[in-house]
């Protein structure tokens, strides 16, 4: 898996091969999706992402939540994907462009 490294960690404090440690995900999604297009890009309610080049990635997830979407994507919990205040799309599969998978070390 390739991600942005949003804010490079000092080296002094960096984690070192076999630690553990917590990473935030901040990822760009494309946004230019239709309604119908999330909806329809699914229909195996996957969960997960799958790589198309660099840092883009196609993800695939349920909805969790409305006021804001949350996306399960298994890995992480994408926000904002698309606005709605409808609780019937919960539950709902959707699958999206992530633009930049990027994130960092917390």
């Amino acid at each position: 898996m390739r991600v942005f490294d949003e804010i490079s960690l000092d080296i002094r404090t960096a984690p070192k091969p076999g630690d553990e440690f917590d990473y935030e995900f901040s990822n760009e999604v494309e946004g230019n999706e239709s309604w119908e297009e999330l909806f329809a890009s699914n229909p195996e309610k996957r969960i997960g992402i799958e790589h198309i080049a660099d840092y883009e990635y196609l993800a695939f997830g349920r909805i969790i939540s409305v006021d804001p979407v949350q996306v399960d994507c298994g890995l992480f919990v994408q926000v904002d994907v698309l606005h709605t205040h409808d609780p019937g799309v919960i539950g709902e599969f959707i699958g999206f462009k992530i633009s930049r998978l990027g994130g960092y070390a917390i």
